[in-house]
């Protein structure tokens, strides 16, 4: 089946997949144009806020709202001696490890905060867990606040290990976990200072995929839908081209 306009045949079912085609590849590179944006919005929070980390943090125990993401805190308390959890899958220089999340238990609030105190090196049985220590003693501490990603769910692997501590979780979402083991917990996590005396090794940075990448995949989609377009007309030529030496 084909269209004629002013005397060149279209075919159209071919026309119709190559407009499709180009139509999703156009939406696929805007959407990575997207997320270019939120991750750069992401990088400028974090180095903002990191830069501020040691001029007047909030105090978590004082303030009643919700801290900004990568916002500086200051919080006191003690950790629960018993219950922590291993984040599984971390790598820092090639090496798989752990990061380890203490609960703070605020000296004002009935509830914890979630302290991730960095990174451990993992043991060689995978069986095994790394040997750490928490603080005993009651604490004030600084950290910035990470809030967890949207749109992501607890593994049921961590319902099947309910009762034994340490837990080893695939990703720490707090009002998952906190539904999860029953503990009171606020739905954020801090990340440790990097100059706290206590803890484990730390190179806080946001872990995630960085703008350039989405740029360079936008511009992938776009240069795949003008080769499309560009495909296409040629095909149409060479059709129409080969129906007029006939």
């Amino acid at each position: 089946m084909s269209l004629k306009i002013t005397n060149i045949k279209v075919p159209i079912v071919a026309g119709i997949i190559t407009l499709l085609a180009v139509v999703v590849m156009v939406k696929l590179g805007f959407w990575q144009l997207d997320r270019a944006a939120q991750k750069q919005a992401l990088f400028d929070d974090y180095q903002q806020h990191a830069n501020e980390s040691t001029n007047n943090p909030v105090n978590l125990n004082l303030i009643k709202r919700q801290p900004e993401r990568f916002e500086a805190v200051t919080a006191s308390g003690t950790f629960d001696q018993k219950r922590f959890f291993f984040i599984d899958n971390q790598i820092q220089d090639g090496s798989p490890g752990y990061h380890v999340v203490g609960l703070l238990k605020l000296s004002t609030k009935q509830r914890y905060l979630p302290v991730n105190l960095g990174w451990v090196k993992a043991p060689r049985l995978r069986s095994e867990l790394p040997q750490v220590e928490l603080p005993d003693e009651d604490v004030t501490l600084t950290g910035l606040i990470q809030h967890p990603e949207e749109n992501v769910f607890v593994s049921s692997e961590q319902e099947q290990q309910v009762g034994i501590w340490p837990q080893r979780v695939p990703e720490f979402l707090p009002e998952e976990v906190a539904d999860v083991y029953q503990i009171p917990m606020l739905p954020y996590v801090a990340l440790l200072s990097e100059k706290a005396p206590f803890g484990y090794s730390r190179q806080w940075q946001p872990n995630v995929m960085p703008p350039e990448k989405h740029q360079a995949y936008a511009l992938q989609w776009f240069s795949l839908a003008i080769a499309a377009l560009v495909i296409f007309a040629f095909a149409v030529i060479k059709i129409n081209k080969q129906k007029q030496e006939e």
